[in-house]
């Protein structure tokens, strides 16, 4: 990419927030992956100044207070049946956040409301 193109592009961060339990192996996995992508992408020369990644380790209330007013763009993507996102989904949605996010629970009342 020459230096008009990259003037072209808007720098962005990518914020992941979340927690594991202690027998959520799949999730301590993702949390792992998330890290490991963060160090490659913030560390490269080519992205490293337009694109960031930052994993929040123990999302909770008093964190998403900080960061759902400062988002325009939340993804909630769960286990479809198993994982509940619905109040922060509608956190995000009142702060005038998009959303995307999986087609269940309280997604799809949210959706009907709306």
């Amino acid at each position: 990419m020459d230096k008009n193109d990259r003037r072209k592009v808007v720098p962005r961060v990518c914020i992941i927030g979340g927690k594991a339990a202690p027998g959520y192996e799949i999730a301590k996995k993702i949390i792992k992956l998330c890290h490991a992508v963060a160090e490659k992408v913030n560390n490269d020369a080519d992205i490293g100044d337009l694109l960031k990644l930052v994993f929040i380790p123990d999302y909770n209330v008093s964190v998403a207070e900080l960061v759902i007013p400062g988002a325009d763009l939340s993804q909630h993507i769960s286990t479809a049946g198993h994982e509940a996102s619905g109040t922060g989904s509608m956190k995000f949605l009142m702060n005038g956040c998009l959303l995307l996010a999986t087609a269940d629970g309280s997604t799809v009342e949210i959706i009907e409301e709306l």
